[in-house]
């Protein structure tokens, strides 16, 4: 991370902090533009590259706040403002949808429709996630939904290694019979195996953010980051014991977002799907160009 990201990065953490609800979240989002870092400047932003906003996106998410700059960022077409939908058949749900005039429809060709009577719902972390009809709307990809995935995974990633961190600072400071838990080997292994996945998702989205043209890197980095982000939650709990879903505590307030992040539209068993369908129909030399 550059000083300069970083300077954005610490204050983009302390002003969605300070938004009082979710509503406040989108507001301060759209108005300080944190999508547009990585948008070319001819197109309206401000020139940075994806790894710049990956960066701030993880630094938000380790910090266990919400916010909708991956959904804004893939919706962003000439620096506008949007929401993508990764695939818009029928009912379909949309982050954020309710404070949206228009929506990204991923359906072949990247249509913008308007969006009109959302039903509102909230995932387990209580943030948005609406129902929308979008008739006549069928599957798609591209660009865009690339652009969603590679910054849904710095999403998962900067949980997952927040997680770890503070799983391995909480077994090292209590003392159970008389030493920390941390010396205690099977306490010990759940710490490792928690490190372990979250550097493994880690490097997941470093291979995704060098070529997120080439598919099976960007599958494989979100596939990780969601089998890492569900392990690494199951595993700070199995650490804490009871006081971490006590709300004193906070542990919830990120574990939530981790389980919530990591089912949002797939879930990495959907997504792993997706890569053996890539092997079956383009060969072993699809999957193994993940690791170029």
């Amino acid at each position: 991370m550059t000083s300069t990201t970083d300077s954005v990065a610490r204050a983009a953490v302390a002003t969605v902090r300070a938004a009082s609800d979710m509503g406040a979240v989108w507001r301060v989002a759209v108005e300080q533009q944190w999508h547009l870092l990585a948008v070319a400047e001819a197109d309206g932003g401000y020139g940075g590259s994806l790894t710049d906003l990956a960066d701030v996106v993880r630094a938000l998410a380790g910090a266990g706040l919400s916010t909708p700059i991956p959904e804004l960022y893939a919706g962003a077409t000439g620096g506008a403002v949007g929401v993508a939908l990764p695939v818009g058949n029928g009912e379909t749900l949309v982050p954020w949808g309710r404070w949206c005039a228009d929506v990204l429809v991923l359906d072949g060709g990247d249509t913008v429709v308007p969006v009109r009577g959302a039903r509102e719902r909230e995932n387990l972390a209580h943030e948005p996630v609406d129902e929308l009809t979008v008739p006549g709307a069928g599957e798609g990809a591209g660009q865009a939904l690339a652009r969603w995935r590679v910054l849904h995974t710095a999403r998962l990633v900067g949980g997952a290694v927040a997680g770890a961190r503070r799983t391995a600072a909480y077994a090292g400071t209590r003392v159970q019979f008389g030493r920390p838990i941390a010396r205690f080997q099977a306490v010990a292994a759940l710490v490792a195996e928690a490190h372990a996945q979250s550097v493994l998702a880690a490097a997941g989205l470093e291979r995704a953010l060098a070529d997120v043209d080439d598919d099976a890197s960007v599958l494989s980095g979100h596939a990780v980051a969601a089998r890492a982000a569900g392990a690494v939650a199951r595993i700070a709990h199995q650490v804490h014991g009871a006081i971490g879903v006590t709300q004193e505590l906070g542990l919830e307030q990120l574990t939530r977002r981790l389980w919530a992040w990591r089912d949002l539209w797939q879930t990495e068993f959907e997504i792993e799907r997706l890569l053996a369908a890539g092997v079956a129909g383009q060969g072993e030399g699809y999957f193994w160009s993940a690791d170029a």
